[in-house]
C-alpha cells in the first residue's frame, strides 16, 4: 500500500504539486499526506463541511471551557469540563482531526485510495470508482474549490449543533453562577 501511495506522490511530483481542485489532484494530495503520516495536511483535503464543523466545534468547546473554568463553582467544574469532551482540549480543528483520526482511520483512507477509473454524481457528492475496486466520496461546494474526502460529515454537523447549543446553556449558567456569587459575597 505504501508503494501505491509513493507512486501516486511521485507521479504528482512529475507534474508539479497535486492540484486538489481536480479529483486526481485531491487523491494525489491525500496520498502524499498519508505517505508521510501528515494528518494536518490530510485535514486540508477533508470535505469542507466536515472541516468547518470541526472548526466550529473547537471554537465553541474552547469558549465553553473558558466560561466553565472562570465562572463555575469548584464542585461542578470537573464534571462540566469532562462533559465538553476532547474538542475542548485541542487548540485547532487540525489537532481535533489528528486526535480522532487514529492509525486505523488513516489505514481506512489508505485502503480506499487508487487511481480514478470512473465517477458519478450522487446527492451533490462525487463517487469515484478506483482502479483498485474501491470507491471514494468527494465533495466540493463550487467549481474552483478543492475537492474534499467525505469524512463523518453528518456526525460532525450534529456535534457542531450540539456544541453551539451547549455553549448557549453554559453562557447562561455562567451568568447565573456569577449573580449567585455576587449575592452571597460578603459586604
Amino acid at each position: 500500500m505504501r508503494r501505491l501511495l509513493s507512486a501516486l506522490a511521485l507521479c504528482a511530483g512529475c507534474l508539479g504539486r497535486p492540484d486538489p481542485r481536480t479529483i486526481p489532484g485531491a487523491i494525489a494530495y491525500a496520498g502524499e499526506a498519508l505517505g508521510s503520516n501528515d494528518e494536518a495536511r490530510l485535514f486540508k483535503v477533508i470535505d469542507a463541511r466536515s472541516r468547518h464543523a470541526m472548526a466550529s466545534i473547537v471554537s465553541d468547546r474552547q469558549a465553553a471551557r473558558a466560561l466553565v473554568e472562570g465562572a463555575y463553582p469548584a464542585d461542578v467544574k470537573p464534571a462540566a469540563l469532562e462533559a465538553l469532551g476532547d474538542a475542548a482540549t485541542v487548540p485547532t480543528p487540525e489537532a481535533l482531526f489528528a486526535l480522532r483520526c487514529d492509525e486505523a482511520c488513516l489505514e481506512g483512507f489508505r485502503a480506499q485510495l487508487g487511481a480514478p477509473a470512473s465517477q458519478r454524481q450522487v446527492d451533490g457528492e462525487v463517487v469515484v470508482s478506483t482502479t483498485r475496486g474501491t470507491e471514494l466520496r468527494l465533495y466540493r461546494k463550487r467549481a474552483g474549490d478543492w475537492y474534499g474526502f467525505v469524512y463523518r460529515t453528518e456526525e460532525l454537523v450534529r456535534e457542531r449543533d450540539d456544541a453551539n447549543r451547549d455553549l448557549d446553556v453554559i453562557r447562561e449558567n455562567a451568568r447565573i453562577y456569577a449573580r449567585r456569587q455576587a449575592l452571597t459575597a460578603p459586604r
